[in-house]
């Protein structure tokens, strides 16, 4: 029921989230740039992050300090001519938008709207012919009016080194507008914000950021799921993030439909259930051992991975094909049983085949075959088992390499998988190989 254009401006939940920081999926904030400064000023109204939207970009970044300082008192608040802070107030006597400049146009030194406008043009286009023009208007204007030319001339150069950059409130505004309606969903709905988020993450890099995110909100993201995965990410019951079937190689959207249509008779109770209440619709072979690898049969306790994929002596057929072949006879069963005043009979003849026990696949195993068919690690990470290691003797990680002047100078170790090596030689003769590593 929620209306978001209806939602307070002074939402205390929302504004502290700004004040964290904790911005990552908040649309104009998610910089690290930006969350650092945020922390800084702590945010308390909608105005500052407004202020910060116009800031935040070349030019004007440089007066984000000052703002700073200024908001808390940590700097003097100070205006160049009398008259200005009734357009500089709000933002601590710093020009930050087109739309000051104009108005202060307009009352230092008598601009009409027209010359306003045109001011704002030529300094957002930097067309310094016009501008040059518009100078000696401005300083004539307002030496008239009893202010210092000098000063005048301080103001001047200060609107041309800020306006080529400058945004317009109204824009910023709206921007500002929007990060807080998405800002208010993350810190009231978080589960259904981020499974949102990781929905339209796109790349893979992106949505293993966005799932690291969730784990530091105290949001688990768990794997497939056959009774309770949708065809996308999505929020379960208890508030946590659940693997869309449709994320598994070799499931297809119609199959995923069958599914989720079969779903509404009531819980899957086991493979065997599935295949005879879903059919070929969602029922080949690819598909379920997919699903399987994926762990979306996890929730049939006792039956670990390794079992559905388990054949006997007797028989090479492993489960998963008996339990299609089980489904091909119930269908057929259940179709004669039309013409048949035994057919209940019939059905219960065929019996559910066993499950035979076998051992379970390692960690390792496990992981692989789940990356292969989802592209992430989610019941677990190869490097869970080495994390005293990597906390004692690691100080580097992966993502740091992004900008390497983070590490510039400095003695690094890190820990990783090798996915992928290619040992060659050079031109000369000499071996040498390159390689692919992965942590978290």
């Amino acid at each position: 029921d929620l209306d978001i254009d209806a939602i307070s401006l002074e939402d205390t939940k929302t504004l502290e989230l700004f004040q964290r920081g904790e911005t990552n999926g908040i649309f104009q904030f998610e910089s690290a740039g930006m969350q650092k400064y945020l922390k800084d000023l702590k945010p308390d109204n909608f105005t500052d992050l407004i202020a910060m939207n116009a800031l935040y970009r070349p030019g004007p970044l440089a007066y984000i300090p000052n703002y700073i300082a200024r908001k808390h008192g940590r700097e003097k608040i100070t205006y160049d001519l009398e008259g200005m802070d009734e357009f500089l107030q709000e933002t601590y006597g710093i020009t930050v938008y087109q739309e000051q400049v104009m108005r202060l146009s307009q009352k230092l030194a008598n601009f009409t709207k027209g010359d306003a406008d045109t001011l704002r043009k030529a300094m957002g286009k930097k067309q310094k012919d016009v501008l040059d023009k518009m100078k000696s208007k401005f300083i004539d204007g307002a030496t008239a009016k009893g202010h210092d030319a000098k000063i005048l001339d301080k103001v001047w150069t200060d609107w041309e080194a800020f306006a080529s950059y400058a945004f317009n409130k109204s824009h910023s505004t709206c921007y500002a507008y929007l990060a807080y309606q998405t800002a208010y969903l993350k810190a009231h709905y978080p589960g259904e914000y981020m499974s949102a988020v990781l929905n339209h993450a796109g790349s893979i890099e992106k949505i293993t950021f966005f799932m690291e995110e969730c784990k530091r909100m105290g949001i688990k993201v768990l794997g497939p799921d056959i009774n309770e995965s949708l065809y996308d990410f999505t929020v379960n019951t208890k508030g946590d993030i659940r693997f869309g079937l449709g994320a598994v190689k070799g499931v297809g959207e119609n199959a995923v439909q069958a599914v989720i249509e079969e779903r509404s008779n009531g819980p899957f109770t086991g493979l065997f259930d599935l295949t005879k209440r879903v059919g070929s619709r969602a029922a080949n072979k690819r598909c379920i051992e997919s699903m399987v690898m994926a762990g979306a049969f996890d929730c049939f306790e006792g039956i670990h991975r390794a079992r559905y994929f388990a054949s006997e002596a007797r028989d090479t057929s492993n489960v998963i094909e008996k339990a299609i072949k089980f489904a091909g006879a119930m269908s057929l069963a259940a179709s004669s049983m039309e013409n048949s005043l035994f057919g209940d009979d019939v059905v219960e003849i065929i019996a559910v085949p066993a499950i035979p026990d076998c051992e379970p696949w390692n960690s390792l195993e496990r992981l692989r075959k789940e990356k292969d068919v989802i592209g992430f690690y989610v019941s677990g990470h190869p490097l869970d088992e080495y994390s005293f290691e990597i906390r004692s003797f690691c100080n580097a990680s992966i993502d740091q390499f992004a900008d390497l002047n983070n590490l510039k100078n400095r003695e690094v170790s890190l820990a990783g998988i090798l996915t992928e090596v290619n040992h060659r030689l050079s031109k000369t003769g000499k071996p040498f190989c390159t390689f692919t590593i992965e942590d978290y």
